[in-house]
């Protein structure tokens, strides 16, 4: 619109098609009838059903410039059709320890989202905010139950209303030559307004959390070139909004390091880059709210050491 206010709007539509055929177990499962009896059946899996989903996506942002400052606004509406798992689902997901049932009754997710960004930049320091709020009409998420096949949890696909606010702070700073500092902020509040899960949040919902960072420029030194040695302080909270029958998930701080250079092997050859990083330093046990192994109590992983590097040819 001028040199300072930027205009940007889109719209497309989407089509696709889901084809499901009928299946049977090629083995009989025992099933207890109503009269105290049992029979042995081949339990059917999947239908014969054919599904059609389509519909218009679009947004419109303006971005304003003034000074050092960028302000962003965005509006927009989304649509996403539902995955063959979501709707066909029958049987154990081994990787993720679960049981998982489909729904071919779903209806394709539509989600209305208002985005803003504030962004600050000057020579040694920046700052940014940016917060959204969002609305799905037909959120499909998987639905922890509290009934189980064997040992694992039987989990099934549905959708509900969902309300979602949230948003992530973030500055930086060279507060001298050679050091840089990091830090950032982010959360996700979360509610459904419809459902079986009604006035609760959604499950594997992230916590609030943070993280600090310090970086710090070495000279070159011998046949390290550019070497920088940084550290990093993550911080969670406790997640204490749940869906039942999830557990609660205490908060943790865990402290990476790591030093990254490039090595000059030869005048002749590029330089080989290298990085070697140090995690969880003092070998903190936690568990991550959103990690699959937090259900079968398997902690993430502890103090470990990793280097890698890549070189050129």
């Amino acid at each position: 619109m001028n040199k300072n206010l930027h205009l940007q709007a889109g719209i497309r539509y989407d089509f696709g098609i889901v084809d499901t055929h009928s299946y049977f177990d090629w083995y009989p499962s025992t099933r207890n009838n109503d009269d105290n009896t049992t029979s042995n059946i081949y339990l059917q899996r999947s239908q014969d059903k054919t599904l059609n989903f389509g519909s218009t996506s679009a947004s419109v942002g303006l971005s304003y410039l003034r000074n050092k400052t960028t302000y962003k606004i965005n509006i927009g509406k989304s649509f996403r059709m539902p995955l063959s798992n979501e709707l066909a689902s029958d049987g154990v997901n081994y990787h993720m320890y679960r049981y998982e049932k489909g729904n071919l009754d779903l209806d394709p997710e539509a989600s209305y989202q208002l985005d803003m960004e504030v962004d600050y930049n000057a020579n040694k320091f920046s700052v940014a905010l940016s917060p959204f709020v969002n609305f799905f009409d037909n959120y499909i998420y998987l639905n922890p139950t509290s009934s189980y096949y064997e040992t694992l949890q039987i989990y099934e696909y549905t959708q509900a209303k969902v309300f979602r606010v949230g948003g992530e702070l973030s500055a930086s700073s060279t507060v001298l030559k050679n050091v840089t500092l990091n830090a950032s902020a982010e959360y996700v509040y979360s509610r459904q307004t419809s459902g079986p899960k009604k006035n609760f949040t959604l499950p594997f919902s992230p916590p609030l959390s943070g993280r600090l960072s310090a970086n710090y420029q070495f000279k070159d030194l011998l046949f390290f070139n550019s070497p920088q040695l940084s550290a990093e302080l993550k911080v969670a909270g406790a997640q204490n909004e749940i869906v039942p029958p999830e557990q609660i998930t205490a908060g943790y701080q865990v402290l990476n390091m790591a030093f990254v250079s490039k090595l000059n092997t030869s005048k002749n050859s590029l330089p080989i880059e290298m990085r070697l990083k140090l995690n969880n330093v003092f070998h903190t046990a936690y568990f991550d709210h959103t990690s699959f192994y937090r259900l079968i109590d398997v902690p993430e992983a502890g103090r470990n050491i990793s280097l890698s590097l890549t070189i050129p040819f």
